[in-house]
């Protein structure tokens, strides 16, 4: 079941004191496509300084992922992700979470709050054509109403959802089917840290072993300019040292074998024929090839599937044309209509002239140290042939560190 992204709202959760709001709706414009009657963008990039919320942004995203999609397995009393807005002297506030999404023909809206041990509140509602809502759960802490595709499941409500656990991810265990549907939409969702995309690279491995997407993964890598022939994934022992540390550290299993990765690259000699290959274990790749492969794996699955990617720290080790070159696949080369959101810092992208400034956001801290979160196109008077980066690196947009080399 795909789910694609209307909009996403959090309050109170780290940096983020005041309700601030995502959302890749915009006009209709080559950019753009339709779900279910809205016109939502199919790249979307965040700046601002260090410290402003970018990350903190995504990170909101995913304790929400993972509530909807693994809150059910939460054990008796256990603690939930409880992250205040970390400057604030109130105490006992809620974090909330709010998505607003598309699932099948339908477009629902979603939110949930939370204290350190118990759900406060939970709704999902479905936002008919009329503007209207049609509501399907009504959560007060233990007060839990069901309506609609969910009246089948008032013994979930009633005596299987326990207050560290949110009553949708409890009723796709008990098999409601929107549930279920709405459960397993979100778990197709990706998100990338880009400082430790090597999380990935395991699933990028498992794709090479499948011809049809190792050639899809080889050919990207090829057009990349990155003089990769072929890839190779083969299980290899595992070092001593490693053993060693991973007994020390605790693990309950350590595998004899693991799934190594090593590029093939050809040889050439001194007239420039080519005179066999190399082949290149992993590590001995840069830093930036390494990056690269490890988030082909979900860019790959996205585009294939029409998912929704996150990637934070987007150009970390990579090169702008690199970064570049993965914005277009999602504009041009995205027939399922997959979304691409990400944080940035490499400003070349906002003079992208492909791009429109509805598919840009910023963040930035006011006075009292609380992040906030806006669009390009709230300024209305620029125009999308005007030189963004010039303007966003001279401050007219805001969301730039200041640097007072005087003290």
């Amino acid at each position: 079941m795909k789910i694609s992204l209307i909009e996403f709202s959090t309050e109170n959760f780290k940096i983020f004191k005041n309700k601030v709001t995502f959302s890749p709706l915009a006009r209709k414009s080559e950019h753009t496509f339709d779900s279910n009657g809205e016109n939502l963008l199919k790249t979307s990039l965040i700046y601002g300084p260090n410290a402003s919320g970018k990350s903190t942004l995504l990170q909101a995203l995913v304790s929400l992922w993972g509530g909807i999609t693994k809150s059910a397995n939460n054990p008796e009393g256990s603690s939930l992700p409880y992250q205040p807005f970390i400057l604030s002297s109130q105490k006992d506030i809620p974090v909330f979470f709010e998505i607003v999404f598309s699932l099948d023909k339908k477009i629902f809206k979603y939110n949930f709050s939370f204290l350190q041990n118990e759900i406060v509140t939970e709704n999902l509602s479905e936002i008919l054509a009329s503007g209207t809502e049609k509501k399907y759960l009504v959560r007060k802490r233990q007060d839990i109403k069901v309506f609609a595709d969910f009246e089948k499941s008032k013994d979930v409500a009633e005596i299987k959802t326990r207050k560290e656990v949110l009553f949708l991810s409890a009723a796709s265990q008990w098999n409601n089917e929107l549930a279920m549907q709405t459960v397993d939409g979100f778990k197709k969702i990706n998100v990338i840290n880009g400082l430790d995309s090597g999380n990935y690279r395991g699933y990028t491995m498992h794709l090479c072993k499948e011809d049809e997407s190792k050639k899809k993964i080889l050919d990207l890598l090829q057009t990349a300019d990155f003089s990769i022939n072929d890839i190779e994934v083969k299980k290899m022992l595992l070092p001593e040292p490693i053993i060693k540390q991973m007994s020390i550290m605790g693990a309950k299993e350590i595998p004899d074998k693991v799934d190594t990765v090593f590029f093939i690259h050809n040889k050439f000699n001194s007239k420039g024929d080519k005179i066999g290959t190399a082949k290149f274990n992993f590590g001995d790749e840069s830093t930036g090839t390494r990056r690269f492969f490890d988030m082909l794996g979900p860019i790959v699955d996205t585009l294939e599937n029409g998912n929704v990617l996150f990637i934070d720290e987007f150009d970390n080790s990579i090169h702008p044309y690199l970064t570049k070159f993965i914005i277009d696949l999602f504009e041009k080369n995205n027939p399922k209509n997959a979304q691409l959101i990400v944080t940035a810092h490499d400003t070349s992208l906002l003079s992208h002239k492909e791009l429109n400034k509805e598919q840009f956001w910023f963040t930035e801290k006011d006075k009292f140290g609380a992040g906030n979160l806006f669009s390009l196109a709230e300024f209305k008077t620029q125009r999308n042939d005007t030189e963004f980066s010039k303007k966003y690196l001279e401050g007219r947009f805001g969301a730039i560190p200041f640097i007072d080399l005087e003290n």
